[in-house]
């Protein structure tokens, strides 16, 4: 099975375009391993104006993004790096990789705080652009692993203004409280309460488990489960009680862990 990365490109050399094309194809090529890897480029653009029109229209998450940085003819057009601050704001896991013909721009791209993956100068040496194109892409796809990775390991929730990041290990079972979507989130470090829907969380979240209308579980932290009683015991003491139409549901969990 292969991984598809979604690859968008602007530069306002058509030359440059197709070089960066045929570096991303040879790079293809050059990190298939044991996991295939696919770059879809899903659009080359050749203005800011192009490249935004279509950005407007377009759903993306976790491209990576080859930018021009002097794209535009006049001092007052918008360049690569307005272009960037488009990109991150619609796909937060963006991977942005510049391209220009000074490398004394570089220190732009850390003043705009864009976090650029990578950046690239064109030299004239077509060799070198695509070792570094390889690189780029290379780098790209390990950020984005490890940014999933984080993902799927981390469960998040608003308190007040504030967002809360927190590992799946450490959640022992959220529950229902009497105020109305204030959830309480029972943790192995303590407890703590925050509003939201309790049906939505395994939507969102697939190895966390519904086992009542009140409680959602993890069931990497249940110790014990009695089917009889129909009570599941938590690592910390804690006991809740699933209802007889998740009775299914629980034996197959307890035949997994």
């Amino acid at each position: 099975m292969k991984i598809k990365y979604s690859v968008f490109i602007c530069d306002d050399e058509k030359e440059q375009v197709s070089l960066l094309q045929k570096g991303i194809s040879n790079a293809t090529i050059m990190l298939n391993g044991e996991e295939k890897v696919k770059f879809d480029i899903i659009n080359s653009s050749t203005s800011y104006q192009e490249a935004a029109d279509f950005l407007d229209n377009t759903s993306i998450n976790s491209g990576i993004y080859f930018l021009d940085i002097e794209i535009g003819d006049e001092i007052y057009e918008k360049n690569g790096l307005d272009l960037g601050v488009l990109i991150k704001n619609k796909d937060k896991a963006a991977q942005i990789i510049f391209v220009t013909s000074h490398e004394n721009m570089a220190f732009l791209t850390f003043k705009r705080k864009l976090g650029a993956v990578d950046f690239i100068v064109k030299n004239g040496d077509i060799a070198d652009l695509y070792d570094n194109i390889e690189y780029a892409l290379k780098n790209a796809v390990n950020n984005i692993h490890n940014i999933h990775n984080a993902e799927l390991n981390t469960f998040s929730y608003r308190f007040g203004h504030e967002i809360i990041n927190i590992n799946f290990s450490d959640i022992i079972y959220i529950s229902t409280t009497n105020v109305s979507h204030k959830l309480r989130l029972v943790k192995t470090t303590g407890w703590g309460e925050f509003i939201g829907k309790l049906k939505e969380i395994p939507e969102e979240y697939n190895n966390l488990v519904q086992i009542s209308q009140s409680c959602v579980i993890n069931p990497d932290n249940v110790e014990k489960i009695d089917l009889k009683k129909k009570s599941i015991k938590f690592i910390n003491g804690d006991i809740e009680y699933f209802s007889v139409r998740n009775t299914r549901k629980i034996k197959d969990i307890f035949n997994k862990i």
